[in-house]
């Protein structure tokens, strides 16, 4: 016998949103920190790959001037899905107050901060909406509003060209 109650409790149904838009504000939060990283460092600077090493091909031994004009060679573990071959340019990331430099791995805050904006506003709007229809707004009055307030723009648009 099949139950035609649905297998998400309701109350599951009326969090959803604001679980999203929270969500969203955890992943936009992210990438803020990921790009204030970033932007803490000194700043890019070329590098030569001086060797690899034969047994991990994720590690390179590269040489590189930093931002103190030292000429430095150092060891740099890399994930970043390809090969890095001697002799090949690199850029390398210093924050000379930590410490520590690392192969620049390009723009990764971006995208985190996008897909974040649109959670949070899908959230932030169906919060909005829910909360609308459980205080009884209707919502067909205020659609047939914006819908007749849309076609009068592009009636003037129409116009204008």
């Amino acid at each position: 016998m099949t139950s035609s109650r649905s297998w998400l409790p309701e109350a599951a149904l009326l969090w959803l949103p604001l679980v999203v838009l929270v969500g969203g504000l955890a992943v936009v939060w992210t990438g803020v920190a990921m790009a204030a990283d970033v932007h803490r460092s000194a700043g890019l600077f070329p590098g030569r790959v001086v060797s690899t090493d034969a047994r991990e091909a994720s590690t390179a031994y590269v040489r590189y001037t930093g931002p103190d004009g030292v000429t430095r060679t150092e060891a740099f573990e890399h994930h970043q899905g390809r090969e890095i071959k001697s002799g090949r340019e690199v850029q390398i990331r210093v924050w000379p107050g930590e410490r520590r430099a690392e192969l620049d791995p390009g723009d990764k805050h971006t995208p985190v901060i996008v897909a974040g904006s649109l959670l949070t506003l899908i959230g932030a709007g169906a919060t909005l909406l829910l909360f609308m229809w459980h205080h009884g707004v209707r919502l067909d009055l205020k659609l047939a509003k914006w819908r007749e307030r849309f076609d009068a723009c592009l009636w003037w648009l129409s116009r204008w060209r």
